[in-house]
């Protein structure tokens, strides 16, 4: 066995990662309809107004405001009718005193016409005119050129996250694409002579790649594009062949091979091509984490063991990976509930620990690091710090829920 050179605290291991961090620089043109979630490369100012004309809010009739000063029910104000005006076409009269034209929700306003009455306080009288029943006030009813978005105007700052909204405001100004930041190309691939893809057989002392499936996922959904690898093999050869065909990507992550046993070659790897920056970590589960820099490209060196991966993958690869994207932190949502039963923690080890909610406590769920079912079982983790080693039954918890 070779033991740890050194292991590091949590907090010294983030540390020495937002230090590394380096956001992409890479953009990409996308269409508007594939946005959505991406961030955004540059500003857009408006070329035009939004609205670009001045539009009814209101089914109803088009007037000159002052005729309808005295209108009431009792004492209707009779206008005569010039036009019916629908959406998608300007009118070509003009509204005068003692007129009115019938109108549309979204409809351009006629020339002249400077507020409309709702079509609730009308009425038609057998002569073909209209009985205006309320009295509106210029600009009622209306909304003005430029109401929303004015010519000019910052629609999007780059490093904006583009939200539905955003993209909406893109094509409300005409833009049918957007120049964003490139998502970044993260390799993945797991370490082991016993490790088979999925929907391969089994041979006897042979388990099925569970952490490139996971990772995978947790790349995906944290705006990072990922790239599955074979597994390699547990030479130096095989693995430095692996590092080398990994070449290219924004972002390198292996799962095993990162311990401490005669066949954990890894760090012999890593030390032929780039530089390790930590290699353990005072945390339960993961502590095998390692984190280097191989020809200028990140990597991971995440623990074989399913739930040890995973483990680390939410709270160190996850916040690297934002900060390349150009994304926001992550931010779980998080419950506070008692805890179910006592729980013991490894002495100076700040630990995750796994739990379920039911009848509104926090029950354990941790198994043991090599069981996947620790974390797919799981409603969320806590987090007992190095210097705690016992959690009460009873005690209020803080639960980061998945």
């Amino acid at each position: 066995m070779r033991p740890f050179a050194s292991t590091i605290s949590l907090e010294e291991a983030r540390r020495r990662l937002d230090a590394a961090v380096r956001p992409i620089a890479r953009t990409e043109r996308v269409r508007l309809d594939e946005a959505a979630g991406r961030v955004a490369a540059v500003d857009v100012v408006s070329a035009i107004d939004v609205p670009p004309f001045a539009r009814s809010a209101m089914d109803g009739y088009a007037v000159v405001a002052a005729d309808t000063g005295s209108a009431t029910r009792s004492n209707p104000v009779r206008l005569r009718q010039l036009d019916r005006i629908y959406t998608g076409r300007m009118s070509s009269v003009t509204v005068t005193r003692g007129a009115c034209a019938e109108i549309a929700t979204g409809a351009p306003l006629p020339a002249g016409a400077d507020a409309v009455v709702m079509v609730e306080e009308t009425a038609s009288d057998s002569d073909g005119g209209i009985q205006i029943l309320a009295t509106v006030a210029a600009g009622q009813n209306i909304g003005r050129c430029g109401a929303d978005i004015g010519a000019g105007d910052r629609v999007l700052a780059a490093g904006d996250v583009l939200s539905p909204s955003r993209v909406g405001a893109l094509a409300a100004v005409g833009h049918a694409g957007v120049e964003v930041f490139a998502r970044p190309r993260v390799a993945i691939l797991s370490t082991g002579n016993e490790v088979v893809e999925p929907g391969q057989p089994l041979a006897p002392g042979q388990i099925f790649d569970v952490n490139r499936f996971t990772l995978g996922a947790v790349v995906s959904a944290h705006g990072g594009v990922p790239e599955s690898r074979h597994p390699a093999g547990d030479t130096v050869e095989a693995l430095m062949a692996s590092l080398d065909a990994c070449a290219g990507a924004d972002l390198i992550v292996f799962s095993g091979g990162s311990s401490v046993g005669e066949r954990d070659l890894v760090v012999d790897a890593i030390a032929a091509r780039g530089e390790m920056i930590f290699h353990g970590i005072a945390v339960r589960p993961g502590k095998p984490t390692a984190f280097a820099m191989v020809s200028g490209t990140p990597f991971f060196g995440m623990p074989g063991n399913p739930t040890s991966c995973l483990s680390n993958a939410y709270i160190l690869l996850v916040p690297f990976l934002r900060t390349v994207a150009r994304l926001p932190p992550h931010a779980p949502r998080t419950l506070r509930v008692p805890l179910g039963r006592r729980i013991v923690s490894a002495a100076d080890r700040h630990q995750f620990y796994t739990v379920r909610l039911r009848d509104g406590a926090a029950w354990p769920a941790f198994k043991g690091s090599g069981d996947i079912t620790s974390l797919s079982q799981a409603d969320g983790y806590i987090e007992i710090p190095a210097d705690e080693s016992v959690v009460d039954e009873g005690a209020i918890v803080q639960v980061m829920l998945f």
